[in-house]
């Protein structure tokens, strides 16, 4: 069962949250021989003769994509290849004394070959993926602090009497916590009937006082 967490990726919404999306987790790279013999297994085919009609793949596709050609391989995507110049050289530029000068076609060189997945292969992807949420690891990668939640309010309770305000990233910085764990503990701070932190302003702009 694949395994997912959220991860912050380093933006902030128009209403000044942080952007979270979920993630893979704990997938694990299946290499060409498990591949083989699982499909050796579902199907009347030998483990040689799809080893050497993988083999022929191999060696057919880079025939068709170094003349420029796209090859769209059913239930599984389309090989796109692209160019660039050489160190990313222009195609033309000044030499010394203001005269232009041409690159020839040396300069010229494959960049790399894109792969467009096949919508059949994302329909069918998508139906048998049930990602369930990894809590505990979600936890440990949010909490990298030593301090128990009562030290870390008391943290923000003593950085309160000598400043005249807190914000999320220097309370990042007193406590170990990532902006969202640390944002969000800020706020639970600062409502209820027990809350001993006041949030004030919006947003990006959102701080904390006593």
């Amino acid at each position: 069962m694949a395994k997912f967490i959220y991860q912050e990726i380093g933006g902030i919404t128009n209403k000044g949250e942080t952007i979270i999306k979920p993630r893979f987790v704990g997938g694990r790279q299946v290499s060409t021989e498990e591949f083989i013999n699982e499909v050796a297994h579902r199907s009347a085919l030998s483990r040689g003769t799809l080893q050497a009609a993988l083999t022929g793949i191999a060696e057919l596709l880079p025939q068709y994509l170094a003349k420029g050609n796209t090859v769209r391989l059913e239930g599984i995507g389309l090989f796109t290849p692209t160019l660039t110049m050489r160190g990313d050289r222009p195609v033309s530029e000044a030499d010394g004394e203001g005269y232009e000068v041409q690159h020839n076609a040396r300069n010229v060189v494959l960049d790399t070959v894109r792969i467009t997945p096949d919508r059949e292969l994302v329909s069918e992807t998508r139906k048998e993926c049930r990602p369930v949420h990894d809590r505990f690891m979600d936890n440990q990668q949010a909490m990298s602090t030593p301090f128990t939640r009562e030290e870390r309010l008391r943290k923000a309770v003593e950085f309160l009497d000598t400043a005249p305000m807190l914000t999320v990233a220097e309370y990042m910085r007193l406590t170990g916590l990532r902006h969202t764990m640390a944002a969000n503990e800020l706020r639970s701070f600062a409502t209820g009937p027990d809350a001993q932190l006041k949030m004030q302003g919006r947003g990006s702009h959102r701080y904390y006082t006593k």
